[in-house]
C-alpha cells in the first residue's frame, strides 16, 4: 500500500480517524484499536507486534503513518503528526 491508496479511504473512514486509536489499512480490510493515552513506545511496539519490525514511517494529512514493507498494510496514528 501506499499514499496514494491512502487518499482513496472513503470520506466516512477519514472522518473517523480520532487519536485514542490506531487505524490499521489493508487492501481489503480497515481495522482500529484503541491506545487511549498511550505513549510513544507503545505506539512503536504496537507497530513492530501488528507490521512486523521492517517499516518506514512517514506522514499523511497531518498523521503519523507506518508503512509496512513485508505486508500490504499502513497503520494511521492520528496522535502524532511524526513518531
Amino acid at each position: 500500500m501506499d499514499k496514494q491508496q491512502l487518499d482513496a479511504l472513503p470520506l466516512y473512514v477519514q472522518k473517523a480517524l480520532h487519536p485514542d486509536f490506531v487505524f490499521l489499512i489493508q487492501p481489503n480490510l480497515i481495522q482500529h484499536f484503541p491506545a487511549r493515552n498511550w505513549q510513544r513506545e507503545q505506539f512503536l511496539t504496537a507497530l513492530d507486534e501488528r507490521l512486523g519490525e521492517k517499516y518506514r514511517l512517514s506522514t499523511w494529512h497531518g498523521y503519523a503513518v507506518a508503512i509496512a514493507e513485508e505486508k500490504d498494510c499502513i497503520a494511521i496514528i492520528p496522535k502524532f503528526e511524526h513518531l
